[in-house]
């Protein structure tokens, strides 16, 4: 028995007429619709509902990054370096303290938690933040200007610890 080509064709057609006539067709077609708009729905509340940018900061960087204007740290931290150029010892340390709060305000809004800097800093996992081991040493100069009144300071030893306050801004790219 041999059956042309068309013949068939018009079997196939006819059938798929009759489902897509076919009242669970219809009742089929009304769910997916109603799925593809929750799931629409969906998707725009998790954008909007979550902070997606401190997430994708997250994931490329493996901490997450403050949110603060470039142009504001800039000036902030241009007031700290115009401290060095007085000519002051105490100004050295004045910027020290300056750029050691700046850096703990950034701490406390990528989200460390703790009471004081020195929580915040063990809170950080290796490879989180590159420049945590100079914060670190840096937040160290900074606890011996305030708990030793005859510390001194020279101005090569001001700028290495300000240096090593400039990566960690450099790292976060408010810099």
């Amino acid at each position: 028995m041999s059956t042309d080509p068309s013949s068939i064709l018009d079997a196939i057609l006819f059938a798929a007429q009759a489902i897509q006539a076919s009242t669970l067709f219809k009742a089929f077609e009304i769910f997916l619709g109603v799925y593809a708009l929750v799931l629409l729905v969906d998707v725009i509340l998790l954008v909007a509902l979550r902070d997606i940018r401190s997430d994708l900061m997250k994931t490329l960087y493996g901490a997450k990054r403050p949110i603060v204007t470039q142009g504001k740290t800039e000036r902030r931290w241009a007031e700290i370096l115009a401290r060095l150029e007085r000519g002051n010892p105490s100004q050295y340390k004045a910027a020290i303290l300056e750029a050691d709060a700046f850096a703990d305000e950034m701490l406390k809004g990528i989200g460390y938690a703790g009471q004081n800097m020195k929580e915040r800093l063990a809170q950080m996992k290796a490879g989180e933040i590159l420049a945590a081991e100079g914060l670190r040493a840096a937040h160290t100069v900074r606890n011996r200007i305030i708990q030793d009144p005859d510390f001194s300071l020279e101005k090569e030893a001001a700028e290495a610890v300000l240096n090593q306050y400039a990566a960690f801004f450099n790292e976060l790219e408010l810099l």
